[in-house]
């Protein structure tokens, strides 16, 4: 099962770089966005359709593009899995170009992605909550 995990991550992440398209089938009910680590506009949301509607505009107000998701290293661990990611995107008003690599634990529960937890920079308290050492 845990390799289907890993499948089912490098999906969404080619789902994200298409703007979402498909995502909700991708997630179980109740998917739990966790972006409160995050340094600028926290938050956490349960994504439903609407909510992924209500953050799109804002997507592309900022980027000229959805940003692109390159999965760098995906980690079975059980039901969590451990992401290391390179994420690209342009500016719409600066142009200017962000490249970063960032860390992310996606959890499982009944073979679907329950929670995505956004860990930044922090790839080690990534891999801690993913149960994982360095």
């Amino acid at each position: 099962m845990s390799g289907e995990n890993v499948e089912l991550v490098r999906l969404i992440y080619a789902s994200l770089t298409r703007g979402g398209d498909g995502l909700m089938e991708l997630v179980g009910p109740d998917f739990v966005v966790d972006f409160s680590r995050r340094r600028v506009d926290p938050f956490v949301v349960t994504l439903d359709q609407d909510a992924l509607d209500a953050l799109r505009p804002g997507l592309l107000e900022t980027w000229e593009a959805p940003p692109t998701w390159e999965p760098q290293e995906l980690v079975d661990a059980g039901d969590k899995v451990f992401a290391f990611i390179r994420t690209r995107a342009r500016g719409r008003a600066s142009g200017v170009e962000v490249d970063a690599y960032v860390a992310n634990v996606w959890t499982f529960r009944d073979g679907k992605p329950a929670e995505f937890t956004y860990f930044g920079e922090d790839r080690e308290g990534a891999l801690e909550a993913a149960g994982l050492e360095e």
